[in-house]
């Protein structure tokens, strides 16, 4: 689909291959299939992968990737945002971590966490190791991870890196019941000591280019998960007749959906594209990043929502894989701070001319 941003044969090459690669992995397993994209090296930095060479070509393979398997997207995005953080904070331990071939989910966020600055996950050191406690939240996708990037704070205040392996890590699972549906929340609860080889790296600024990096990245997955809900509700619309055997894409009332579902996928899009070229620029810009993700997640959200309402008309059923690409789409709205906090920070960020 055309938008304003225009893209070069280089980009859209790295489209092309990007969907390729993961059409042609025959395999169900989330975590297999994003180790033989890694394998591909998907999910590294620009400067390190065979297969995009800056932060636009990322973006748009991110997007590809997204429109076929949202979840392995997520991972792979993940590996990124890992990379970038041990590019930035490493310290000599951190080699180790690249140099493993196994997935790595992030642990960072937590309840009511606003800003890296509050993390209250605590890291004492005593005799040269490390005892850590708190609890994180966790993705389903994260749970696919071998080992976890624990960001926790010390007692001076400064936020350290620690990699622990998933075997050490308890997951706990609290279910809730909504409106008589049984909703399971799935948290990371951190309690143990380790030496001094698990402690990567040290975060000395305001982390701001890593979580522009990440929130366009979240922004690019939102944008393919919305992007394949609009391709299933075009043509399920031109599939199903209604009662006077005329296709329901014949309805305004379709069409006024469709259409503006259309217009807010591409402005997130363009939105996206902009922060990720802006990043290549060397002006990577935390407020388009942020905008792109809050704009991107809600869209992917509600495009998903509508599709329901469109299967709808061919006996949808809640227990059809559809319903995993709407609770991703949700998730991508919390993930890395929930879009009614980034709104907040985007007024941060205008008040500050960012």
């Amino acid at each position: 689909m055309a938008g304003q941003f225009e893209l070069g044969s280089k980009h859209i090459e790295c489209m092309k291959l990007a969907n390729q690669n993961i059409s042609e992995i025959q395999d169900t397993n989330t975590k297999e299939i994003a180790k033989k994209m890694l394998a591909k090296t998907y999910g590294f930095l620009p400067s390190e992968s065979h297969v995009y060479d800056d932060y636009l070509g990322l973006t748009v393979a991110m997007e590809e990737i997204a429109k076929v398997n949202s979840g392995v997207a997520s991972v792979l995005a993940d590996q990124v945002i890992l990379r970038e953080i041990v590019k930035a904070y490493g310290n000599n331990n951190a080699n180790t971590v690249l140099s493993s071939k196994e997935t790595i989910g992030i642990l960072c966020s937590e309840s009511g966490l606003a800003s890296i600055s509050n993390i209250s996950t605590k890291a004492v050191r005593n005799n040269g190791q490390w005892t850590i406690k708190g609890t994180k939240q966790i993705s389903n996708e994260q749970l696919l991870s071998e080992n976890y990037l624990v960001f926790a704070q010390d007692e001076e205040g400064l936020i350290r890196l620690f990699v622990i392996p998933e075997d050490q890590i308890t997951i706990d699972i609290v279910n809730k019941n909504i409106a008589s549906t049984k909703i399971s929340l799935s948290h990371a609860v951190i309690d143990l000591t380790v030496g001094d080889n698990a402690h990567i790296g040290v975060i000395n600024d305001e982390f701001e280019y890593v979580q522009t990096v990440a929130r366009t990245l979240v922004a690019a997955t939102s944008v393919g998960i919305a992007h394949s809900a609009l391709i299933t509700s075009i043509g399920v619309a031109k599939e199903v007749r209604n009662d006077d055997g005329q296709a329901i894409s014949s309805s305004q009332n379709m069409q006024f959906t469709l259409a503006d579902m259309f217009a807010e996928i591409e402005a997130s899009r363009m939105l996206t594209y902009f922060s990720a070229n802006s990043i290549d620029e060397n002006k990577a810009n935390i407020k388009l990043a942020t905008m792109a993700k809050v704009k991107a997640s809600d869209i992917a959200a509600k495009s998903s929502v509508d599709v329901l309402h469109i299967l709808g008309n061919i006996g949808y059923l809640s227990n059809i894989d559809f319903a995993n690409v709407v609770l991703r789409a949700v998730d991508n709205q919390v993930k890395g701070g929930t879009n009614r906090t980034q709104m907040a920070k985007i007024y941060q960020y205008m008040l500050a001319k960012k």
